[in-house]
């Protein structure tokens, strides 16, 4: 594997741990792209793996939950493309939406009608895995890794309790996207520390004019989550520490808090604390928000507007100059339920994994937003050569600057380097305890130190998981 894009300049392969989660549905909507529409479709079966029609076909039929037409269609192109070619093998798309699959798949393995794969998140993964519902899927990864060479920290969030549980498909992290023609204008920017990046912000704002220099949330969402994780990934901020345990009340945390609340006082949207993933996206459309740390998932949407040439993205900030700017990102992956029918699934993960339909792909299914997890699939020309993705090459290639040193809860520096089993982990996300931290900051108005100290405990009491010796 290729380790650069190992989380904290870890530069060995991440060693196998144990790690069963619960995760809540609520942890991944909003996720994989940020929104979603579109009808769910019907339940496919590992059951229900019927020949199409040569007697001898091998039918695999899988569940995504990019129910968004243009994804769709871009699924289904590329699924008739391989069809074509493998005379063998038949694979089937039946789109859903996040909102409904953890009730549909929970009622489908129980009915022995679930499809034989499907498109995941990590939380996601971690709780069908716990319920032993899951194929070790190492030998695939193996076999994309050796063909392919992935990022070490695309495999980390699925390798644990002894197997390997979900095959690595695209990417996607956290920038600071930004106008340039509002910041372009600002003397501290681009902020080479968080002082100059809020002064800057400040300095964009205009209240009266309906103008913002970022939009920061304050609502109880997964996006008010991310929002603040990020920014602790970046001060060494942690939710567990060294021995797994809570490790939230110390004094990087309430520098994350205090910066966050004088950012959001300041320069963000007062709205924004009823606000979701719809409402910030509209913001940064409509021309109200001239900052954002977020994904890409609005850069489609933005052609349609006359703002389209108007964005700019750097990394995050660090907390002081000559700092490493970290950040947040998210993994998506396929988790395998048939066992039976586990070689040709193989076929089509590495048919997809191939650099000249891989970026093509990836491109297609949402430009700039989806980031290849190999080191074949970066270099593609299949991946470079689509419209937008040219476009924007410069805050592509950001992006991938950025993912090395990017992480999530769990699968940090001190998590992986003491082969921490935490099975909390999935909670914290579903829970949206840290977007409550913040509400507790923002909406009723808590000081950044007892603000710390309220999450300490509510996040011991959500968790289960007492208070670490580190503290």
């Amino acid at each position: 594997m290729t380790d650069e894009c190992t989380p904290q300049g870890d530069g060995h392969r991440s060693s196998r741990r144990r790690f069963i989660a619960t995760a809540g549905l609520a942890s991944t909507v909003g996720l994989s792209g940020c929104l979603f529409t579109g009808n769910g479709g019907q339940q496919g079966g590992a059951n229900g793996g019927a020949a199409n029609g040569s007697g001898d076909a091998t039918t695999l039929t899988f569940w995504h939950q990019e129910s968004v037409p243009h994804r769709v269609e871009t699924f289904k192109r590329f699924l008739d493309r391989f069809n074509e070619q493998h005379e063998n093998i038949e694979v089937r798309q039946e789109p859903q939406n996040w909102d409904e699959v953890f009730g549909k798949l929970s009622s489908a393995l129980e009915a022995g009608n679930e499809p034989d794969f499907m498109f995941s998140l990590p939380a996601f993964t971690m709780t069908f895995q716990s319920q032993g519902d899951l194929v070790d899927v190492a030998d695939i990864v193996e076999s994309v890794d050796g063909e392919r060479d992935l990022y070490d920290n695309t495999v980390t969030p699925f390798t644990y309790d002894g197997g390997t549980w979900g095959v690595p498909m695209w990417d996607m992290v956290f920038l600071d996207h930004f106008r340039t023609d509002t910041y372009g204008n600002i003397d501290t920017w681009p902020a080479e520390n968080w002082e100059q990046w809020l002064e800057s912000a400040a300095q964009a704002t205009n209240a009266q004019e309906g103008r913002y220099g970022i939009v920061l949330p304050a609502n109880k969402n997964l996006w008010t989550t991310e929002n603040l994780y990020t920014l602790m990934i970046e001060n060494d901020a942690y939710v567990y520490g060294p021995d797994g345990k809570i490790m939230f009340d110390t004094p990087e945390t309430v520098e994350t808090l205090d910066f966050y609340k004088r950012m959001f006082n300041r320069a963000s949207p007062s709205e924004a604390t009823s606000w979701g993933w719809a409402e910030w996206e509209r913001s940064l459309l409509q021309g109200n928000a001239h900052s954002t740390i977020g994904f890409s998932s609005w850069i489609r949407s933005l052609q349609e507007t006359d703002l389209a040439d108007s964005f700019g993205a750097i990394q995050q900030p660090p907390v002081e100059t000559g700092g490493q700017s970290r950040s947040v990102h998210y993994v998506n992956n396929i988790m395998v339920f048939n066992e039976e029918k586990k070689d040709a699934i193989r076929t089509w993960v590495q048919w997809m994994h191939n650099p000249e339909n891989y970026g093509e792909w990836l491109a297609n299914l949402e430009p700039t937003l989806y980031l290849p997890v190999t080191k074949a699939g970066e270099n593609a020309d299949s991946y470079w050569n689509h419209e937008l993705i040219s476009k924007y090459e410069t805050m592509v290639r950001t992006q991938f600057k950025a993912l090395p040193n990017a992480s999530i809860y769990g699968f940090r520096d001190i998590h992986t380097e003491n082969d921490l089993y935490i099975p909390s982990v999935g909670t914290l996300e579903g829970s949206h305890v840290l977007a409550e931290i913040v509400q507790q900051l923002i909406v009723n108005d808590r000081s950044p130190e007892a603000a710390a100290s309220w999450g300490q405990q509510r996040l011991q009491e959500v968790l289960g998981v007492g208070k670490s010796e580190g503290l």
